[in-house]
Parts: C-alpha cells; sequence; structure tokens
C-alpha cells in the first residue's frame, strides 16, 4: 500500500468501525464502549497493514 493512499483506507476504516461501535453501543446501552474499542482496532488494524505491505 502506498503511504499516500493510507489517509483515504484509515478515515473508511475508522469510519466504518465507529458506526459498527455505535450500533453494538445502541444495542448494549454502553454508550462509549464500543465506539473507542473499534476506533482504536481501526487505527491499529490499518497501520498493521500499512506496515505489513510496506516489507513486502
Amino acid at each position: 500500500m502506498n503511504p499516500a493512499k493510507f489517509g483515504g483506507f484509515l478515515i473508511v476504516n475508522l469510519l466504518v468501525c465507529i458506526w459498527i461501535g455505535w450500533l453494538i453501543d445502541g444495542w448494549t446501552n454502553m454508550r462509549p464502549f464500543w465506539i473507542i474499542a473499534f476506533a482504536l482496532y481501526a487505527i491499529v488494524g490499518s497501520s498493521a497493514i500499512l506496515l505489513w505491505k510496506k516489507k513486502r
């Protein structure tokens, strides 16, 4: 993955994960927990993919 494309990839990943977290928070009434958990997952996962593809 080109580092120039990483910004768009991260934003899309982050928005999708925040949306999923928001839905799960609504179902479980644990308002900020799942949004934060999925946002961290998106950031860490996107960074790991960038580093993994850069090494290849």
